[in-house]
């Protein structure tokens, strides 16, 4: 694996040499490389397009998705240099083209969080006990909820059933019953599982044998919860930046297509 990516990323190194070859001769002749570049970077751009669909349709056969994800992110380096070498700054002049160049760093930048995310979150989600569809995760929850609210209901000890009842209400009630909050969605940590797991423990002193049990019970199902909840979080994420990413990429096309007309009428 670590020896196919070192082949691919040195021929991608190889080709990008030889297209800044190709029009630093053209510049040295007073021909156009900006027209090189520019139809190169086009092209490049209608090519990721392409991919981004193939890897999307896996029942085609013509190779893994792994092969075309591969493909997809070292043509998407190669468009990058040519980019680079295509524009005169960062961000070009002018409303089109500065509008063009934000939309161009802004897809780059987002596949290369494709990459990190690629290569992390699969590996966080695995880690996590219990594996769930995303579009199951809503009855998931539910169904947790239910179980908490069951556990509660079975307590007969008069004590036990006061005290669990009103950490129930107050904590974990709220806990069990509603979505995770923007704030976790984008930053997923485990201060509201320990913070309820620290609570209940602290409610030992309180509790007989039965107590203590239904008191295991609902930690267990706290904990399931939070997985359930960090699972979710980092799917979402995942969705988000396929679509951004699909969004913005459609945005791009379309208005480097608009740039070259442009350009082409201009120059007739």
């Amino acid at each position: 694996m670590k020896l196919r990516r070192t082949i691919a990323l040195s021929a991608t190194l190889v080709v990008i040499a030889i297209f800044w070859g190709i029009a630093g001769w053209e510049a040295s002749r007073l021909g156009r490389p900006a027209f090189f570049t520019g139809f190169t970077l086009l092209s490049g751009l209608a090519l990721l397009m392409l991919l981004g669909v193939r890897r999307r349709l896996p029942f085609w056969p013509l190779g893994s998705v792994s092969t075309w994800t591969q493909i997809h992110l070292y043509v998407g380096l190669f468009t990058t240099a040519i980019y680079v070498l295509h524009v005169p700054a960062l961000v070009a002049g002018g409303m089109l083209e500065s509008f063009l160049s934000i939309v161009f760093l802004m897809v780059t930048a987002s596949g290369f969080y494709g990459i990190y995310a690629s290569r992390t979150l699969p590996k966080r989600l695995t880690a996590v006990e219990g594996q769930h569809r995303f579009d199951r995760i809503d009855w998931v929850r539910n169904q947790i909820a239910t179980a908490a609210e069951k556990a509660c209901q079975q307590i007969s000890e008069a004590s036990a059933q006061q005290v669990l009842q009103t950490f129930y209400q107050q904590a974990l009630s709220p806990f069990f019953v509603s979505r995770p909050s923007l704030a976790y969605v984008i930053a997923p940590n485990g201060n509201r599982r320990r913070q309820l797991l620290g609570d209940l423990k602290e409610l030992d002193r309180y509790l007989e044998d039965e107590g203590r049990r239904v008191a295991g019970q609902l930690a267990a199902l706290v904990r399931r919860r939070d997985d359930l909840d960090y699972q979710f979080a980092l799917q979402l994420r995942l969705r988000c930046w396929v679509v951004f990413h699909s969004l913005l990429s459609l945005v791009l096309l379309a208005v480097a297509l608009v740039h070259m007309l442009a350009v082409l009428q201009y120059i007739g």
